[in-house]
């Protein structure tokens, strides 16, 4: 006597679903289905009244389908369907399911704070947050413990457009941004110098890791030819990566402060960045040194703070700090932004010829000053300590400004206080022709809307609406701010303040009224949260919509 199930039309067995199995990403739901011709399969989600729609085109066999974006600890309808390439549907029994709910929040889970949502004016698509930890107290005076912490440990959230949590990846390192693939993948960095692929079930599919670092590669891990591999990569159309190597020089006769122009000098390990594309192989086939291009005798504020001493780098000055770095498929050039140096560099990856530099026009060399922005329109803002620009899809510079110190070392320019350092993201709109910049859109710096972030944020303008999304990642909000002096510059880091991150997006004509405002709230008065990056993005291989039943 067979056990084979009986064939229906369309299927060779009824489907089923269940929880991922995987604890690394437990909200998601596996589809299973074995059709016996190829179509579109269709999935309609149903709960409380609401409904959600996927689809997948599938070729004949066994699939096992990744289902996310349902809410979490909801019982729901599932109808599943093929329909053929004549146009017959074929429609399978019906399924149940109960969705996993969230944890508890603990040292592990962050709350969130749903300030605002208005789905209709919203770009469409699941929000990513790269959530990581921290401890208050000066992050140079950690125990080991403390920094493990911190370190071992970060999150990827996808909040739905309510602004609910709807899926989750947990990660044994600290993610910095995180983006999605041409492949509907996530792609990301954590702070073990390794780039990483997972897919929606939270299967690592790809690793890579820097090969000539301190720390030990990941295993499994790709080697690349690089010290460092840090911040946030990007994906080339020809299928290589582009990422940020910060990478040591010793430098005679180097400062020995940044507020003090006479203070003796003497030889200094100093990190500068280099840009590199690698191929998925981990063949390094084009690098970009900023110690071959710049001055490292100019220098900013941070330059003497312990980033890279807590990164296997002892005692080794941080000259540029990159913090992002961005293709501009139009004319195969890359961006490039220095945090310490306050400057976001346009680069000829063809000639390697720099093509122009958005900074303030203080200590650069007479060659390079050539290649400076000259602004337009009144009260233009210049990037300060500024984080991760992109290209906008009208051809603009879209970046977060952080807005920190704005000031140049040795020039005599006060530190700006806390008060004056409000965080925003900006919009460039750029002339290569006419050598001009000029603002064109701007988030709010006023006491009820503005926030300090002094490390970290993200800006992003988006596809269809236009709207801006931004993440302000260290958020010390209105009043609590004056407590922390920014002119006190032998102060490490900010971590003495607790923080409550928040993720907003922005209508260009109405930008004092966010469409969307989430917070991330404090877990403990000792342990705080952090967002590193923020994303928009649709579910891979799924036309996701949501519909009053």
């Amino acid at each position: 006597m067979s056990n084979a199930q009986p064939t229906i039309q369309g299927f060779r067995q009824e489907p089923s679903v269940v929880p991922n199995a995987d604890p690394v990403a437990p909200m998601a739901l596996v589809l299973s289905v074995d059709v016996n011709v190829a179509g579109t399969l269709e999935l309609k989600a149903v709960s409380e009244g609401v409904s959600q729609r996927y689809r997948w085109e599938v070729e004949s066999g066994v699939k096992s389908l990744p289902v996310v974006g349902l809410k979490p600890a909801r019982l729901y309808r599932l109808d599943v369907s093929l329909i053929d390439a004549q146009g017959q549907r074929f429609a399978a029994k019906p399924l149940t399911v109960q969705t996993p709910a969230l944890p508890i929040s603990s040292l592990d889970f962050p709350p969130l704070r749903v300030n605002r949502a208005q789905r209709g004016r919203m770009e469409p698509g699941l929000t990513l947050l790269s959530v990581r930890r921290r401890a208050l107290g000066r992050s140079h005076r950690m125990t080991a413990e403390q920094r493990r912490f911190t370190t071992d440990w970060s999150l990827i959230l996808a909040l739905d457009e309510d602004g609910e949590i709807v899926w989750f990846y947990r990660s044994p390192a600290r993610i910095s941004g995180v983006a999605a693939l041409k492949n509907g993948h996530l792609f990301f960095h954590t702070t073990r110098n390794s780039p990483i692929e997972i897919d929606w079930l939270g299967r690592k599919l790809r690793c890579w890791g820097a090969a000539l670092g301190p720390a030990p590669m990941p295993p499994g891990a790709v080697p690349v030819q690089a010290v460092t591999l840090h911040h946030q990569p990007d994906a080339l159309p020809n299928g290589n990566f582009l990422s940020l190597n910060a990478v040591p020089r010793r430098i005679e006769n180097y400062y020995t402060s940044e507020t003090d122009a006479t203070a003796p000098r003497q030889a200094q390990w100093v990190m500068g960045d280099e840009v590199i594309e690698f191929t998925p192989e981990g063949e390094v086939v084009w690098r970009w040194n900023c110690f071959d291009h710049l001055d490292p005798f100019k220098i900013g504020y941070d330059t003497f703070w312990s980033y890279w001493w807590v990164r296997g780098f002892p005692d080794h000055l941080d000259w540029t700090h990159g913090n992002g770095v961005h293709h501009d498929p139009r004319d195969n050039s890359v961006l490039l932004s220095l945090r310490n140096l306050d400057a976001v560099i346009k680069i000829d990856r063809s000639t390697g010829q720099i093509r122009w530099i958005l900074a303030r026009d203080i200590a650069w060399s007479e060659p390079l000053r050539a290649k400076l922005l000259k602004p337009v329109g009144r009260d233009f803002i210049w990037p300060s300590h500024q984080h991760n620009p992109r290209l906008t899809p009208q051809g603009h510079i879209v970046l977060f400004n952080n807005n920190v110190h704005q000031a140049i070392p040795f020039t005599g320019e006060r530190v700006k206080s806390a008060s004056e350092s409000l965080s925003q993201a900006v919009v460039y709109e750029i002339d290569e022709q006419e050598r001009t910049v000029r603002v064109v859109f701007s988030t709010p710096t006023d006491a009820s809307e503005g926030a300090v972030s002094f490390a970290m944020g993200d800006a992003h303008v988006l596809p269809r609406t236009g709207n801006v999304l931004v993440d302000f990642s260290l958020c010390y909000p209105g009043l609590n701010i004056e407590t922390f002096d920014a002119n006190d510059l032998t102060r490490v880091y900010p971590d003495d303040l607790p923080s409550t991150p928040r993720i907003r997006e922005y209508a260009i004509d109405d930008p004092q009224n966010p469409v969307f405002d989430v917070e991330v709230v404090p877990l403990h008065d000792l342990v705080q949260m952090e967002v590193f990056g923020v994303a928009r993005v649709a579910i891979p291989d799924q036309a996701l919509q949501e519909e009053q039943v």
